[in-house]
C-alpha cells in the first residue's frame, strides 16, 4: 500500500477510536460523527491506492466509486454505508434535523453505528491488501 492510502487508513482506524472512546464517556453525537468519518477515510484509502482521487462526504457515492473503479463488490456494507452517510452532518448541526444534535442520539444508536463503522473498516481493511 502507498504512504498515502495507509497515511488514510490509520486516520479512519484513529477515527474508529475516537468513536469507540465516545462510547465510553457518553458523547453519543460524536460517537456518530467519529463513526461516518471512520468509514469515509478508510473508503478513500481505497481509492487512493488505485490512484483515484474522491471529495465528498456521501459514503454510498464513495462506494459506487469502489466498485467502479475498483471493481469492488460492496453489497456487505451497503446498508452500513446508507446509515453512516447522513451523521457527517445531522451529528454536528441544530439546522440539519431541526434538532440539537446531542439530543438525537442515545446510547443504543451511537453503538450501532460504531458497529458499522467497524465492519467498513474491516472490509476495508481486507481489501487493501
Amino acid at each position: 500500500m502507498g504512504r498515502e492510502a495507509e497515511m488514510w487508513f490509520r486516520q479512519a482506524e484513529r477515527d474508529l477510536k475516537k468513536a469507540e472512546n465516545d462510547l465510553v464517556t457518553g458523547d453519543w453525537d460524536s460517537a456518530a460523527f467519529w463513526s461516518q468519518q471512520a468509514a469515509e477515510k478508510a473508503l478513500k484509502a481505497l481509492l487512493i491506492k488505485a490512484g483515484v482521487a474522491y471529495r465528498g462526504h456521501e459514503l454510498l457515492e464513495l462506494g459506487r466509486a469502489v466498485r467502479s473503479e475498483l471493481g469492488l463488490d460492496v453489497p456487505e456494507i451497503e446498508e452500513d454505508l446508507r446509515e453512516l452517510t447522513i451523521h457527517y452532518v445531522i451529528s454536528r448541526y441544530p439546522n440539519a434535523a431541526n434538532a440539537v444534535p446531542y439530543e438525537l442520539y442515545d446510547e443504543r444508536k451511537a453503538r450501532e453505528l460504531v458497529e458499522r463503522a467497524r465492519r467498513v473498516v474491516e472490509w476495508v481493511r481486507r481489501n487493501l491488501r
